[in-house]
């Protein structure tokens, strides 16, 4: 996890989104007549406790297809014709609940910094004090 706030910051994290299929990169998996790797463009490269999260809310969903993340696209292994009825739905759920999630968990990430940062410059202010009153003459 970042030490910085501003790296979980709400306000330069914003919503992960599934913009589109990318049909460019969508192709059949190999070996298989049915399966497909359907690549789907997401609004940003989301950091790695959102994967975390979002992996965590897909196997919550009871979700059986293997679902990844490369890059700036979230791959889903499933066959082409459930996509539109069934695995879009349940993905955009899953990004809705692990943007949620998300949201929370870098407002708290940052509430900790922020104390870490207030503790450590009061142990300098202490220091400092100390210092300042050192004679040695």
């Amino acid at each position: 996890m970042s030490e910085n706030p501003k790296d979980l910051s709400t306000e330069t994290a914003p919503d992960i989104r599934i913009e589109r299929m990318n049909s460019d990169k969508t192709r059949k998996d190999a070996g298989s007549d049915s399966v497909y790797h359907v690549y789907f463009e997401l609004s940003g490269h989301p950091p790695p406790e959102w994967t975390s999260i979002f992996t965590r809310e897909w196997s919550g969903l009871n979700q059986t297809q293997e679902v990844g993340i490369d890059g700036e696209f979230l791959v889903l292994h499933c066959e082409l014709h459930d996509v539109a009825a069934t695995r879009l739905p349940l993905l955009k759920k899953a990004v809705a609940a692990t943007n949620e999630i998300y949201r929370r968990f870098a407002q708290e990430a940052a509430t900790a910094s922020e104390h870490r940062q207030d503790i450590r410059e009061k142990e300098r202010k202490d220091v400092a004090a100390v210092a300042a009153s050192l004679r040695f003459d």
